[in-house]
């Protein structure tokens, strides 16, 4: 997986994704056959350079932090300039993404479509329960369906 900050390695998106269901680092280190040292140090990394790229994205788009999640790569922020609620994750399936969460004109927008594909993609690797009908959700209600979990807020925000 590769963010601008700097690149996962096969082995520490492995261990990344493991982390995400076992907690214990033994067990992480048992089930890959390396030692438990091996997998902290590992785990160091990837945490530096989580924060690392969650830091340049919040200077990229003049966001300020709320609360990063770096086992989940989630990231809560607020934008001031817009007055709104903003997600950036980091996922295998997408890499980095910001998402401002704001009752939009998503039927109106050309990128509809792909916005849709990538929210399910994210609902399905950070295992989302959705609906038979959530897929059709406009792109700006299913982020909140996705991501609500970690957000202090649970409404969007009007324009």
């Amino acid at each position: 997986m590769t963010f601008k900050g700097g690149y996962l390695t096969i082995r520490e998106t492995e261990i990344w994704n493991l982390r995400k269901i076992i907690p214990n680092q033994s067990e992480i280190g048992r089930k890959l056959g390396i030692s438990r040292q091996a997998v902290n140090l590992a785990l160091i990394s990837i945490e530096d350079k989580m924060e690392r790229t969650f830091n340049e994205t919040l200077d990229a788009n003049n966001l300020e932090a709320v609360k990063m999640n770096l086992v989940d790569g989630v990231m809560e922020a607020y934008s001031p300039a817009h007055q709104l609620p903003v997600i950036v994750s980091l996922s295998n399936a997408n890499g980095l993404k910001v998402w401002y969460l704001y009752e939009g004109n998503c039927s109106r927008c050309n990128l509809e479509r792909s916005c849709r594909r990538t929210l399910l993609d994210e609902a399905e690797e950070r295992g989302v329960d959705l609906s038979d009908t959530d897929p059709r959700m406009e792109p700006s209600k299913l982020a909140l369906k996705v991501y609500s979990d970690y957000l202090k807020e649970k409404t969007i925000l009007g324009p």
